[in-house]
């Protein structure tokens, strides 16, 4: 299958209900600040993503091959083993407009994380709901024990010059530009997998579950 760009995601994230946990008066110079960031976020920034449908095709052990390129965790082949496709991501909060001043980005970065988690749920519920799947996992390389960040290499192969058309990069470290981006599987979840059961980063806002040694 070929990939799949989705230039608009939509995101339900309430900025002024976030704005409002914060606890600034009302026209103080942090509230203007954080007002302009929501401003700035709402007119300069669209999430998008690529996708692309594979196949799983074999697995042995440790390995796991999903169209065509070969994955080694124990925890992603006890996951998708019983899965005949899978769905590679890559998602995109885009670059930080040049034209804004340093506080501006300051307060923009700090919005940004919510933003984000919510177009990845909604984009979790667009391939849901597109594909006819009961329940929706997701696995991000470097947040699973056994699958370290290092198998975005794999991820990018896979998508190709594709990866252009959303203006995503990986770095030497294997990491992304620009920040805010985010890659990974998303799956049929047959077996009620909660990534955030074995993910240690305890005060990540998009967290849906505890972290579980035994997960």
């Amino acid at each position: 299958m070929n990939s799949v760009i989705i230039k608009k995601i939509p995101v339900e994230a309430d900025l002024e209900k976030l704005m409002k946990k914060k606890n600034f008066q009302a026209n103080s110079p942090s509230y203007l600040e954080y007002l302009n960031a929501v401003d700035i976020l709402n007119k300069r920034f669209q999430p998008m993503a690529i996708l692309k449908e594979c196949s799983v095709e074999a697995t042995s052990g440790n390995t796991i091959i999903i169209g065509g390129y070969s994955y080694k965790s124990k925890i992603l082949s006890h996951l998708l083993k019983d899965n005949q496709r899978v769905f590679l991501y890559l998602l995109t909060m885009g670059e930080m407009p040049s034209d804004i001043t340093q506080i501006e980005k300051y307060f923009v970065h700090s919005l940004k994380l919510p933003v984000m988690i919510s177009a990845m749920q909604n984009l979790k519920k667009m391939v849901q709901i597109e594909h006819h799947l009961e329940k929706i996992g997701m696995v991000n390389p470097g947040l699973i024990p056994d699958w370290p960040i290092q198998a975005n290499q794999t991820i990018f192969e896979t998508f190709g010059n594709a990866t252009k058309g959303i203006g995503v990069q990986m770095t030497e470290a294997c990491t992304m530009r620009p920040l805010y981006s985010s890659s990974g599987i998303l799956f049929d979840d047959l077996k009620h997998y909660c990534e955030c059961e074995t993910c240690t980063i305890d005060a990540c806002v998009g967290r849906e579950a505890r972290f579980c040694r035994t997960a």
